[in-house]
């Protein structure tokens, strides 16, 4: 059985939107500080909405045996890559009779357009994608609850070309910068709060020798910041020329 308290040894399924650069709530250098030790995962088990949707897992489940007649049952042991064993997974529920996998999920009522029609959020997608491959079934069923209102289920087939895809990627996120401790040079503009957590305070006497790359860095940057300047002054004007047009009215 797979220790949940040692996720730094192993990409997870959940990891993966992330590792791919695809995620909107984590980024690459957030997984990679966590998996190298460099910084503490964010302890989110005492927010309400995980408490909840923890909580309203089993009622997902028996509402998907309820719609679908299909029985299900929990996994307790991990799947592993079995070339990469650094490459792991849990599933909510496996579908008896069928090489499938139940997700359960919950959404907010605001989140509902990300499940209109045949949408499925694209990092619940690339999850199951990622767990099909790791313990070869078929098909993942992803059952969600949205807002209490409305209840879906959405199916993700097997993809063999985008599973192998998606492994290779991981795999190379791994052996050149978990493995090696060298910093993704991909940084997003979520990546603030990281950054602080990877370097809280300046070390007195430190110094480094920057590459061209920071020059160009700054350049770019100091250009954007004149651009971005100018463009608060045409708003300014042509807020202001909307007002002068409206007068005393609303």
């Amino acid at each position: 059985m797979l220790d949940l308290s040692d996720r730094k040894n192993y990409i997870g399924a959940s990891d993966c939107p992330a590792v791919l650069g695809m995620s909107r709530w984590r980024t690459p250098l957030e997984v990679w500080g966590e998996k190298t030790g460099i910084i503490e995962p964010e302890d989110i088990s005492q927010k309400l909405p995980v408490k909840l949707g923890n909580r309203l897992e089993e009622v997902v489940a028996e509402l998907f045996v309820e719609k679908e007649g299909k029985k299900v049952h929990r996994v307790n042991e991990a799947f592993v890559h079995p070339k990469y064993d650094f490459l792991r997974c849990h599933i909510d529920r496996k579908v008896e009779g069928e090489r499938a996998i139940l997700q359960c999920k919950t959404a907010s009522a605001r989140k509902a357009k990300e499940w209109a029609g045949e949408e499925i959020p694209h990092e619940y997608i690339l999850q199951e994608v990622d767990e099909l491959a790791l313990t070869g079934y078929d098909r993942a069923y992803i059952a969600v609850l949205i807002g209490n209102e409305d209840f879906q289920v959405k199916v993700v087939e097997r993809d063999n070309k985008l599973q192998d895809d998606i492994i290779q990627k991981q795999v190379k996120f791994w052996n050149d910068f978990v493995v090696t401790k060298i910093m993704p040079s991909v940084i997003q503009s979520k990546d603030s709060d990281v950054l602080f957590r990877l370097f809280p305070s300046a070390q007195e006497g430190e110094r480094i020798i920057l590459t061209d790359k920071a020059d160009q860095i700054m350049e770019g940057l100091e250009g954007l910041k004149s651009d971005f300047m100018s463009l608060k002054g045409i708003i300014s004007q042509q807020e202001n020329e909307l007002k002068a047009l409206l007068k005393e009215a609303e």
